[in-house]
């Protein structure tokens, strides 16, 4: 299995090995435009049969520190155009079932993302991002399952984004834990 690993900037990026699988990274800079275009070009050379995004997450529930894994993801300012039938909601449940290598990863959460820091709680999500919508609506435009790792670096509402740059130490020693086991 060819896995595309996506991260937006160096401090979310963490070594990844499943045995078997041919593992490729893709920085994709910050934002949903600049991830896209990243993962486009990233494809095109390397074909993967998964996309599997490590980052970090803002949340208005979950504890910091913690890791969450989503199949679920919301463009938060899409959701305004809903009614002109507009794609904001995507989930890659049944496209994830068939995944042997994360079939033990309780991905049951939505990922909400939008082009700016969140700093109060708009919608309901389980984490907030600048880049996993796009990613998505293009895994899904290619028929290529997609899920995300985030760690929780910071709480919606509390000083978001100083606690974000204060935990990005944290969050990647955090995340190549979480791969490592």
């Amino acid at each position: 299995m060819n896995i595309l690993v996506t991260y937006a900037i160096p401090q979310e990026r963490v070594e990844v090995d499943f045995s078997g699988c041919t593992i490729t990274y893709c920085e994709t800079g910050i934002g949903k435009v600049n991830a896209v275009l990243a993962v486009i070009d990233a494809m095109a050379d390397n074909k993967p049969d998964l996309i599997l995004n490590i980052g970090t997450a803002g949340s208005a529930d979950r504890d910091v520190d913690s890791i969450i894994i989503c199949d679920t993801f919301v463009d938060r300012d899409m959701k305004k155009c809903k009614d002109f039938g507009v794609a904001y909601h995507l989930d890659f449940k049944e496209e994830l079932k068939s995944i042997s290598i994360i079939e033990d990863w309780d991905t049951n959460n939505i990922c909400n993302t939008g082009d700016s820091f969140v700093t109060r709680i708009i919608d309901e999500a389980d984490a907030f991002d600048m880049e996993n919508f796009a990613v998505a609506a293009l895994c899904k435009r290619r028929r290529i399952p997609f899920v995300s790792v985030k760690y929780i670096t910071d709480r919606i509402g509390e000083n978001s984004v100083k606690h974000w740059e204060d935990k990005l130490e944290d969050a990647q020693a955090g995340l190549q834990q979480f791969f490592n086991r």
